[in-house]
Order: structure tokens, then sequence, then C-alpha cells
């Protein structure tokens, strides 16, 4: 009538919750998730798009250069000087300025093994972000009426790749000439 109490010695093999199978699943599942981590997480967190760190790092060591010293004064960083921004995107170097050169990487030290594009982007008129045009008088967007064909466009360096190469871009925001504008360098 009433089933029959087991000793201990022969309950065990009886009531034992985890089989060899059930201890196999669970590690499986374990060492998945721990692949899953180990492949996509450091993707996830990492700030900038793949790249080698020699790029990354050049990329910040430029835009921060840019941003705080070289094209305006060290004390007041992020406020650039409107005569030096607008000589660094041209070939001369005007007088006062800090940096030496007539390209994008002698300017900026960056080794010929590397390649870099620099731009300056803003909105004087509105409020989409794109790219600076010196008129001779004043900061204006580049695809305006009010800058000409003889007008600086406010970019220099080597034309950005396409999609097949991955690229580092680092950016700043700065004041110039009473403008909020972004300093945008990418290297490859």
């Amino acid at each position: 009538m009433f089933p029959q109490k087991l000793s201990p010695e022969r309950s065990s093999s009886r009531d034992r919750g985890q089989t060899t199978l059930d201890f196999a699943f669970g590690v499986s599942i374990f060492l998945l998730v721990l692949a899953f981590a180990f492949t996509f997480i450091p993707g996830i967190l990492q700030p900038f798009a793949e790249g080698t760190a020699a790029e990354t790092v050049g990329a910040n060591r430029a835009a921060d250069t840019l941003a705080e010293g070289t094209l305006g004064d060290p004390a007041t960083p992020y406020v650039l000087n409107t005569t030096c921004t607008v000589g660094f995107f041209d070939t001369g170097v005007p007088s006062g300025c800090r940096y030496t050169g007539s390209t994008a990487t002698e300017r900026l030290s960056i080794g010929s093994f590397q390649d870099v594009n620099v731009t300056l982007r803003g909105s004087t008129s509105g409020t989409d972000y794109s790219l600076l045009c010196w008129n001779g008088t004043a900061l204006t967007e580049a695809d305006s009426p009010n800058c000409g064909t003889g007008d600086k466009r406010l970019a220099t360096g080597d034309p950005i790749p396409s999609v097949s190469i991955p690229t580092i871009t680092a950016r700043r925001v700065v004041a110039i000439d009473g403008t909020t504008a972004v300093i945008r360098v990418v290297i490859w």
C-alpha cells in the first residue's frame, strides 16, 4: 500500500537531480555565451570604427592639436584664430601661426604611411552643419551663394576613400569668427 522507503545507499542513484547530459548541456550554453561576449562586446564598447591603434591615436592627437592651439591661442583652447585657420586650409602659412609645411600631413606631423583629411563644418545661417567657406570677409556655408568659385573651402588633405577602407574620425567642437563649428579629422 505505501511505497517502501529506500535506504540512503539505494536512493542516491534514483533521486539524483542532474545527469551527465544535463551537465554537458549547461556547460555548452555557458561556453557559447562566453564566446559571444568575447567576440561582440569589445566592438560594442569601442568608441571608434575598426582601425589600428596608431590611426586612433593619430586622429585624436591631430584633432586636439588643431583645436587646442595650432589654429588659435593655447591660452584659449577651442577658440580658433580666423587667419591661421583659413591659412591652414590653404598652402601658405600666415605669420604668427603655429604650424609649418604645405600639406595637412606635414602640418599635423602624420607619417607618410597614413592619409588624412581635415574639414571645418558649421552653420552660419541655419541648423544643418556643412562644409564652411571663407569668402574673404566672413565664414559661410560652402554650398551657399555667398561662397564663390575663388573663395576658400575649409577642407584639406586627401579625399576620403570608399567604404571598403576603414577610417578613424575624430571631431572637436570649436568657435571661429563668432560661429560654432566642428573640426573633423579623418585618418586611414
